[in-house]
């Protein structure tokens, strides 16, 4: 992904969860630049290198809390690398819930469902959690287990 690109989808991201985001972009080399990105309110940190010779392209990206440091005299190195830029902005500004508390939804007509003998049942979402997952409540439910459903398994009734 290209510098501009990554700017542009933090910002968007920014816009989304409706917090103000802080970029800093120090030049390291003639060659290297690293972008630091603060959301507000977050005591997280992601960052990245921006290579200037093959076309601003990010690498390492990766997410550091506040505080945390390397420590050079053992193999701890603080923080965690990501994959790609959407995973580190759903670890540090998560998307807001499709379905938030209180909504009616339906399961899904889908092989997990009718497995579970869920499928077209009416139920009320009770919390949403990060990363799609909503704890629901709906009629004839056994009371010991109360399992995270899917929002791929979830469609909006109301």
């Amino acid at each position: 992904m290209k510098l501009a690109s990554a700017i542009k989808k933090i910002e968007s991201r920014a816009k989304i969860v409706g917090l103000d985001v802080e970029i800093n972009q120090q030049d390291q080399s003639s060659h290297n630049r690293q972008v630091y990105v603060r959301f507000e309110g977050s005591n997280q940190v992601l960052s990245f290198y921006a290579k200037n010779g093959e076309q601003d392209r990010i690498n390492l990206i990766k997410v550091t809390r506040d505080g945390d440091v390397s420590d050079i005299q053992s193999d701890y190195f603080a923080g965690s690398f990501m994959s790609n830029l959407t995973q580190a902005l759903n670890w540090i500004a998560p998307l807001p819930a499709k379905y938030p508390p209180g909504s009616l939804v339906r399961f899904k007509e889908n092989k997990r469902n009718g497995r579970a003998k869920l499928t077209g049942i009416v139920a009320l979402v009770m919390e949403a959690a990060t990363g799609g997952n909503y704890k629901v409540q709906y009629a004839g439910q056994p009371d010991r287990y109360h399992p995270y459903f899917s929002e791929r398994d979830l469609e909006r009734v109301s």
